[in-house]
């Protein structure tokens, strides 16, 4: 049986997609459908799906940026992406030997699709996903799309200091600008920035860059991290991680 999950943001689109798959006569286990890209990741790292039907057009992050979400040794799914648009992105994904359907789906090519992420699921599917993702983004690219009150603003991962919790808001501090405050709490970007070698949830109420850490300090029993002159409490638990960290980067 191959487990799989739908990462597709319109729930009609998704209700028809696990219609035809189960129509194809194919040994395919639906474990759960998903709306956006955060929780498509969180739903791979809880049922290990064998393949994943993955959406372009979705809310926030495109789901070209699935990878971003994973180390490589967590990459061990096939994917097969659905798009409306028959553009560069999908002559990309071909050369990088990965399926692909047009929407709208045609059952035969979908039960074809499966057969191809079928036959490859024995074999060993982090190169081919790590070749996609240098296809699809320039090397190093390194930026956060993050949700504001009057919509989005990308960030350069490198340019941010450090996410301070602000109740079920975040405010997001970083060089030459003003603080932003974004729609989402903390949590969600320690989620987005796992696995990212220089971001690390210090403290309760801080997420911070380590690349910009200038200093570490004992003071009155604490242990404090220096950023741009300013100091941030380390959680006991977390300063020999903190350390470790910073010897890496």
């Amino acid at each position: 049986m191959i487990k799989a999950i739908i990462i597709e943001d319109e729930a009609p689109a998704a209700n028809l997609l696990e219609s035809l798959v189960a129509h194809t006569g194919k040994d395919v286990m639906i474990l759960e459908k998903c709306q956006d890209l955060p929780d498509g990741a969180r739903s791979i790292r809880t049922h290990k799906p064998d393949l994943v039907f993955l959406d372009i057009e979705l809310p926030i992050y495109s789901g070209t940026d699935l990878l971003q979400f994973f180390n490589p040794d967590e990459i061990n799914f096939q994917i097969i992406f659905t798009t409306a648009y028959h553009d560069y992105a999908v002559r990309a994904f071909e050369m990088s030997a990965v399926d692909y359907l047009l929407k709208p789906i045609h059952p035969e090519k979908l039960q074809l699709a499966i057969e191809k992420a079928e036959k490859r699921l024995s074999r060993q599917t982090h190169r081919q996903l790590t070749v996609l993702e240098s296809s699809m983004k320039p090397e190093g690219r390194t930026k956060i799309v993050v949700p504001v009150a009057t919509g989005y603003e990308v960030l350069n991962l490198g340019d941010i200091l450090f996410f301070q919790a602000e109740g079920s808001y975040t405010e997001i501090h970083y060089t030459q600008a003003k603080p932003i405050m974004a729609s989402k709490n903390l949590k969600h970007f320690e989620f987005i920035l796992e696995g990212h070698p220089a971001f690390i949830r210090i403290h309760r109420s801080y997420l911070v860059n380590a690349r910009h850490i200038q200093r570490i300090l004992r003071k009155d029993g604490a242990v404090m991290a220096v950023i741009h002159k300013q100091e941030f409490p380390v959680s006991d638990e977390k300063v020999n991680t903190l350390i470790e960290v910073l010897k890496s980067l």
